[in-house]
């Protein structure tokens, strides 16, 4: 996802969006991976899992969405197709996909 700075001229607008970001390629993600889940080198391996399955599974989802990813300790151990279906799985509880994949 690639983010432009542009001068702002009101922050937030009616919407409470940020007018200085301008977003293009996608829904706004976040990852939340805490020390919990285990040491530097085991997060950044769960948030690079988790970005890879967030990219396929967000790819229906409005533009305009936000979505924050929080990462229990047990994510460290779960395999990424686990992390990749219960993603899925909770996008299609939330109503921002219109399907659940299997």
């Amino acid at each position: 996802m690639t983010y432009v700075l542009i001068a702002p001229t009101r922050w937030p607008d009616d919407r409470h969006v940020r007018l200085d970001v301008v977003e293009f390629g996608g829904p706004r993600v976040g990852l939340i991976v805490s020390k919990a889940v285990g040491d530097a080198v085991t997060r950044h391996s769960v948030a690079r899992r988790l970005r890879a399955a967030a990219a396929a599974a967000l790819e229906d989802v409005d533009t305009a969405s936000t979505v924050v990813i929080r990462a229990l300790p047990s994510s460290a151990t779960v395999p990424s197709d686990v992390l990749a279906q219960q993603l899925f799985s909770a996008l299609g509880k939330s109503g921002l996909r219109a399907t659940v994949s299997s």
